[in-house]
C-alpha cells in the first residue's frame, strides 16, 4: 500500500517543479533546500492557445504520482513549470491559473520550457541552450542578463530539427522510397513496425488523423536507423542538426567580442548518447567555433523546482 499523504507544517514548504513537454512530461516536488522528495513522468503537456486547462489536468495527475512518492499532499506551496507553447504572457497566465484551479499549486508561476532549461543549465550567468524535442527553440542570456530567444514556433512555423520535422522527413523518405522517387531505406519498414500497421496503405490512413505529438514520435526510428550507419538516416539527421545550429549561431550576435560562449544541449532528442546530439555537436565546432559545448544532463523539471524555491 502506499505511504499516508502528510499535509505540511508551517515549518515545511512544499514546492513543485515541471517540464511540460509536447510528447513527454516530469514534475519533481522537494522542499527549499533543493532536496527531491518525489519525482514521476508521464505524457506531454504542452500548453496550446485556449488549452490550458487540458494542460494542467495532465500535470495534475503526474504531480499526484511525485506527491504519492514524497508522501505529500496538494496542493503544494508555490510551483514552477517550464512549458512547451508558454512562450507569450497570455498563454504563462492562464496556464498559472489552471494549475491553481486544478489543485496543484497554492501560488505558480509559469516559463517557457526552454527559458527554465537555461536557468537550469547556466543559474544566471550567460550562455545559450538548445532544446529539441517535439518542436526545437534556442534561448540565450547575455552577459547584461537580458533573454533573447530564436525559433520554437510550433511546427506549422518552423521547429526545425525538432521531433515533428524529423517524423515528417522519414514519412517523406518512406513515401518516395515506396513510389521510387528516393532512395531505398528501412524506414518504411521500421515505421509500420512500430505503429503496429500492415502496409503502407495503412500508414496513408494513419497520417490523415495523426497529431503533432504523434508524428513527432516517430522521429527515434530515424535516431536508430542513423545509429545504425544507414545513409539516408544519416543526412537527415545531419540536416537537422544544421537547421538545430542556425538557432544557435543566431544568438551569437548577443555574445559580441571573441570569448567562448557556454552552450547546452537539453530535450528528448539530445540526450548523451543521442546521434543527433552527436552530430549536432560536430557540426557547431565546425560552424562556431567560440561554442564551449557543456556536457551532463539537463534535468529541466528540477531546475523548475529551483526557481520555485526562489521565488
Amino acid at each position: 500500500m502506499p505511504p499516508t499523504a502528510r499535509p505540511h507544517d508551517n515549518l515545511t514548504v512544499v514546492l513543485l517543479g515541471a517540464d511540460a513537454g509536447g510528447s513527454h512530461s516530469a514534475v519533481a516536488i522537494g522542499r527549499e533546500d533543493g532536496t527531491v522528495l518525489g519525482r514521476a513522468e508521464g505524457p506531454g503537456a504542452a500548453m496550446r492557445p485556449g488549452g490550458a486547462a487540458a494542460s494542467a489536468l495532465v500535470l495534475a495527475d503526474i504531480a499526484r504520482k511525485a506527491a504519492t512518492q514524497a508522501t505529500v499532499s496538494l496542493p503544494v506551496d508555490r510551483a514552477v513549470v517550464g512549458a512547451a507553447g508558454a512562450g507569450r504572457a497570455q498563454e504563462q497566465q492562464e496556464l498559472a491559473a489552471a494549475l491553481v484551479a486544478a489543485g496543484i499549486a497554492r501560488a505558480a508561476r509559469v516559463l517557457a520550457d526552454a527559458e527554465v532549461a537555461l536557468a537550469t543549465a547556466f543559474r544566471s550567468a550567460p550562455g545559450i541552450i538548445i532544446t529539441a524535442g517535439t518542436g526545437s527553440i534556442a534561448y540565450a542570456r547575455d552577459a547584461a542578463g537580458q533573454l533573447h530567444r530564436c525559433g520554437g514556433y510550433g511546427w506549422q512555423l518552423g521547429d526545425e530539427g525538432g521531433g515533428y520535422w524529423l517524423g515528417r522527413r522519414a514519412l517523406d523518405a518512406a513515401a518516395r522510397a515506396r513510389d521510387g522517387r528516393g532512395e531505398g531505406s528501412t524506414l518504411l519498414a521500421r515505421l509500420l513496425s512500430g505503429l503496429g500497421l500492415e502496409g503502407f496503405d495503412d500508414l496513408v490512413r494513419w497520417t490523415a488523423t495523426a497529431t503533432p505529438p504523434q508524428v513527432a514520435a516517430l522521429a527515434p526510428h530515424v535516431l536508430n536507423a542513423a545509429r545504425e550507419g544507414e545513409a539516408l538516416a544519416l543526412r537527415i539527421l545531419s540536416d537537422a542538426a544544421a537547421e538545430l545550429a542556425t538557432l544557435v549561431r543566431a544568438l551569437e550576435r548577443f555574445f559580441p567580442g571573441a570569448d567562448e560562449i557556454p552552450v547546452a544541449l537539453a530535450g528528448g532528442l539530445l540526450f548523451a548518447t543521442s546521434p543527433l546530439a552527436a552530430v549536432l555537436r560536430q557540426t557547431l565546432a565546425a560552424e562556431m567555433p567560440r561554442a564551449r559545448l557543456q556536457t551532463g544532463p539537463v534535468d529541466t523539471a528540477v531546475g523548475a523546482l529551483r526557481l520555485a524555491a526562489l521565488s
